[in-house]
C-alpha cells in the first residue's frame, strides 16, 4: 500500500489489505518499524471509508477489523485523538499488533481451505452438467464471455453494486432476452481480482439450430452488460473471438463454438473450457466481501425444466 498511489475502489483495497496481513506474517519490518506503522496507518484509514457493519468478510479481513480495536485500544491508553499518531507508537505496541495478527492468522487460512473444498465441489456438481446437456443435444454452440468494469469507474463498483448488476443480467439470461434467446444453459462466476476488480465469468450454451455465429452471440453479451447493465461503465472479453480460438484450435483443445455431440474431443474440450470457471487454485481470485453470508458466488441453471424437450 502507498500513498502515493491511493487505493479508492474497494475490491483492491481489500486485496492490499489482505496482503498486508499476510506479510505481517512472514516478513521482518526494519528501520524502527516505521514501514510496519506507514501501512498499517493507511489499512485503517482507507478500510474505514469502504467497511460495510452489514457486510459479511472473510476470515483475513475479520482479524484486521479486530487489530483496528487493538489499535483504538492503545490511541486510548495513550490519549492519541488522531489515527496518524500511530506513526507515533513505541516499538512494544507495534510488537503486540504483530503478535496478535501472526496468532490470529493461523486460523483465518481455514478460509483458504473452505473455498478449495467448495471448488471441488463446484467442478462435480459443473462437470454432471455439461454431461448430461452434451448427451442430451446433437450440437450446442458454447460461448465464454467475462464481464467486469472497466478501471477507470471500479471506484463506483463494491461489491454490492456488481452482484446487483450480476442479478439483473441472470434475470434477463432466465428470461432469454435479446441476445439470451435460445439459451439451453449457462454457468457463471463471480470472482474478485486485483487489476481485474469484480469481475464475472460467464459459459453460455445455446441451441445450434437458432445460433451458429458464436463471435458474434459473444459480443451481444459482451455490448449488453455494457450498455444495458452497467451505463457504459463495464468491459468485456468474448473468448469465442476468431484470434482467440485459434490459438487453441491449433493444439486440438478448442471448447468453444459449435460442439457436436459425436465428436468426443469437442466434448472434451467443451468440458474443460467448462471447469476454468470452478479452479480450488483460484484462491487470488475468491470474494474478500459479500453482501451477506449466503451471497452465492457460483451458479448454475436448471437441467430437468419443462420446456427441455425430450425430457
Amino acid at each position: 500500500m502507498s500513498q502515493n498511489n491511493p487505493l479508492i475502489n474497494e475490491s483492491s483495497l481489500l486485496i492490499s489489505i489482505e496482503d498486508f496481513m499476510i506479510s505481517t506474517c512472514h516478513e521482518q519490518f526494519t528501520d524502527d518499524h516505521k514501514e510496519f506503522k506507514r501501512e498499517l496507518l493507511e489499512a485503517i484509514v482507507w478500510f474505514k471509508q469502504i467497511y460495510r457493519e452489514d457486510f459479511s468478510y472473510s476470515k483475513i479481513i475479520r482479524v484486521f477489523k479486530r487489530v483496528i480495536v487493538l489499535v483504538d485500544y492503545i490511541m486510548e491508553k495513550l490519549d492519541f485523538q488522531m489515527y496518524r499518531d500511530i506513526l507515533k507508537f513505541e516499538l512494544n505496541h507495534i510488537f503486540y499488533i504483530q503478535g496478535m495478527i501472526q496468532h490470529e492468522m493461523k486460523n483465518a487460512v481455514q478460509d483458504i481451505h473452505k473455498f478449495k473444498y467448495q471448488e471441488r465441489k463446484n467442478q462435480i456438481e459443473l462437470e454432471r452438467y455439461l454431461n448430461k446437456i452434451l448427451n442430451h443435444y446433437a450440437r450446442l454452440v458454447f460461448v465464454r464471455v467475462d464481464v467486469g468494469i472497466m478501471k477507470e469507474h471500479q471506484e463506483n463498483w463494491g461489491v454490492e453494486d456488481f452482484h446487483r448488476a450480476l442479478e439483473i443480467l441472470r434475470n434477463r439470461m432466465s428470461n432469454k432476452d435479446t441476445c439470451f434467446h435460445g439459451l439451453q444453459g449457462c454457468i457463471w462466476a463471480f470472482e474478485q481480482g486485483a487489476k481485474k476488480g469484480y469481475h464475472c465469468h460467464l459459459l453460455l450454451i445455446y441451441d445450434a439450430n437458432l445460433h451458429w455465429r458464436d463471435e458474434w452471440l459473444g459480443e451481444q453479451v459482451g455490448k449488453y452488460w455494457q450498455q444495458y447493465i452497467t451505463n457504459n461503465q463495464g468491459c468485456y472479453y468474448n473468448c469465442n473471438r476468431k484470434e482467440n480460438k485459434e490459438k487453441f484450435e491449433v493444439n486440438d483443445l478448442l471448447g468453444v463454438g459449435m460442439i457436436h455431440r459425436n465428436q468426443p474431443k469437442q466434448v472434451e474440450n467443451a468440458i474443460r473450457a467448462g471447469m476454468y470457471l470452478v479452479n480450488p487454485n483460484k484462491v487470488d481470485q475468491r470474494l474478500r466481501a459479500k453482501t451477506s453470508p449466503n451471497m452465492r458466488t457460483f451458479g448454475i441453471s436448471q437441467y430437468d425444466v419443462e420446456w427441455r424437450r425430450g425430457l
